[in-house]
């Protein structure tokens, strides 16, 4: 691919990017609540690393990366945003592996609740990272982007993005 439609690719994520910031609630082992950025996610999530969810099934995505974590969020009546259809407002995805960028904690696919109160899987595409062993997480979410062959663009371009700005 030319330097040309890498820096198509590139500004096509930067500007579809939304970035939220989360900081870990001391006393508990998964809580974490927006401080700042974007608001499409709810303000409070649990995000669980592997050792710290139930087992799951070995199937799907499961089979082509390992599990490193899980993140479960609900919106509270008072939250507004775009995932926030149906009842009970639930928000959840497995968090994989970022096989060739392991400064990440993981990607998923952001799944929210159907009509019929189950999740349903969106397509769109979050990468958590961590520069200070998951005290603070950055989630980088991009809407429709959850494709698998989407990835090694987005992972080519948030590495770059995190080394310039953290």
């Amino acid at each position: 691919m030319s330097k040309k439609n890498y820096n198509m690719i590139d500004n096509f994520l930067s500007q579809s990017m939304q970035v939220a910031h989360y900081n870990h609630k001391e006393g508990t082992k998964t809580s974490y609540y927006c401080t700042s950025g974007a608001k499409i996610l709810p303000n409070r999530l649990s995000i669980s690393r592997n050792t710290e969810i139930t087992s799951v099934q070995r199937k799907g995505r499961n089979l082509l990366h390992p599990i490193t974590g899980q993140l479960l969020g609900k919106f509270r009546v008072d939250e507004e945003s775009p995932l926030k259809q149906h009842k009970p407002f639930r928000l959840r995805t497995q968090l994989w592996e970022v096989p060739l960028h392991p400064s990440f904690i993981g990607y998923g696919t952001i799944g929210i609740t159907n009509e019929e109160g189950k999740i349903t899987d969106t397509g769109d595409l979050v990468m958590l990272f961590s520069h200070d062993e998951w005290k603070t997480i950055d989630i980088y979410y991009f809407a429709g982007m959850g494709n698998p062959n989407d990835m090694p663009q987005v992972e080519k371009f948030l590495e770059e993005y995190v080394k310039n700005n953290h």
